[in-house]
């Protein structure tokens, strides 16, 4: 090769992995965004699950079933959606 082709050949180089890092920056970023909102989403959920969990004690509402049916619903539904935020919550943190 001759010295000039080398040149060439190190600045396309050079720009490619340029280019690389970009892309290895612009999607880490996208996954810790990703991640912050996902553990946003679990705490939200857990915090209404845990007012679930006072809810269901009080004696006013233990004693009201149809109010009690609705919010077992409720925590049901919250836990199965908690489930697959953990789940996607450890894929992200890998």
């Amino acid at each position: 090769m001759t010295a000039a082709v080398q040149a060439a050949a190190s600045a396309s180089s050079g720009k490619l992995d340029w280019k690389q890092q970009k892309e290895e920056q612009t999607r880490l970023r996208k996954k810790q965004n990703e991640l912050k909102r996902v553990e946003e989403e679990i705490h939200t959920l857990e915090t209404r699950d845990q007012e679930i969990d006072a809810l269901l004690c009080d004696e006013t509402v233990f004693s009201d079933v149809p109010r009690l049916m609705e919010l077992n619903k409720e925590k049901e539904e919250l836990n199965a959606k908690l489930e697959g935020l953990y789940e996607k919550w450890e894929e992200l943190a890998e």
